[in-house]
């Protein structure tokens, strides 16, 4: 498996959180297959459809197109992929994880939904996708893009693997003016969210579209998704007491799903105090289709 620039490390880091945690958050998570956020956008009025939210708006951007070949980048165990496949039963998909832990439990929910013709999930890092997946006519990465260690790769990459014409969409935690500028004080927590949740990319809108552009991509839409996610509920809100009461333990007490729930308590805060923003990007490729 290639592995590519960026912060030494970086990929690795990524890898072996997964392959130990993602058991466990499909066990404690609430959106099986889907191991991102749920957004209760627009005419969205169940937890099921929250979960899926981001995974329509891709499906609505794909409706003029006959039988596209969607990758998703950081694909987890294949949810967004699934869903889209079993609603569109035209939808060829391919998914890539760093994690090979993800890789073996998607290959069983694939085989288990009848989706294996159509679907694949495999190990690999998106900065250097298989030559295979070059023509595609959309990529995606919902919470995936924050963990690559070189932002300008990413875009790179994925323009090299999409038609002309084809769309790539990001939906992840970007930087905001208040964020950039941060105290110490406060860049704290955008620290801890960082280090715990293996972030490499950590990017303003602004700086993410001109990467975009100099990997050859015309911007279309941003969206803010922020207001539509559920922040400090009540689980939430036991979590962070729960990280409060038990930092001060050892390190080697806390342990490294510790470090994950003091993570996610970080990017609560650092979403409820405008240091991040949750947003949904959408790309063109330059070039005729």
């Amino acid at each position: 498996m290639a592995k590519t620039g960026g912060a030494p490390g970086q990929v690795d880091k990524v890898m072996r959180f997964y392959d130990r945690n993602t058991s466990r958050f499909r066990r404690l998570g609430e959106g099986g297959a889907s191991i991102h956020r749920a957004v209760w956008g627009p005419g969205v009025t169940t937890q099921d459809q929250a979960f899926h939210h981001v995974d329509n708006a891709i499906l609505a951007l794909l409706a003029d197109r006959t039988g596209p070949r969607v990758v998703d980048l950081g694909c987890g165990v294949g949810g967004s992929l699934m869903y889209q496949a079993a609603s569109r039963p035209d939808i060829v998909g391919e998914g890539l994880t760093i994690s090979s832990v993800q890789a073996d439990i998607a290959a069983t929910l694939l085989a288990d939904a009848g989706l294996s013709a159509r679907v694949r999930v495999r190990q690999g890092d998106y900065l250097a996708p298989p030559p295979d997946l070059v023509g595609a006519d959309c990529a995606f990465s919902i919470e995936a893009f924050v963990h690559s260690p070189d932002p300008a790769a990413y875009f790179r990459a994925a323009a090299d693997l999409l038609r002309p014409g084809g769309l790539l969409l990001v939906c992840d935690d970007f930087l905001t003016s208040a964020g950039a500028a941060a105290s110490p004080t406060r860049a704290r927590r955008l620290d801890e969210f960082r280090e715990a949740w293996r972030v490499g990319s950590l990017v303003t809108v602004d700086e993410a579209t001109r990467h975009g552009a100099d990997a050859g991509f015309v911007f279309v839409s941003d969206d803010n998704l922020t207001p539509d996610l559920r922040l400090r509920r009540s689980r939430d809100r036991s979590i962070h007491l729960f990280v409060a009461a038990t930092r001060p333990l050892p390190r080697r007490l806390r342990g490294e799903y510790w470090s994950s729930l003091a993570g996610g308590d970080a990017l609560q805060h650092c979403l409820a105090t405008g240091l991040v923003a949750y947003r949904l990007l959408t790309f063109r490729r330059e070039g005729e289709p």
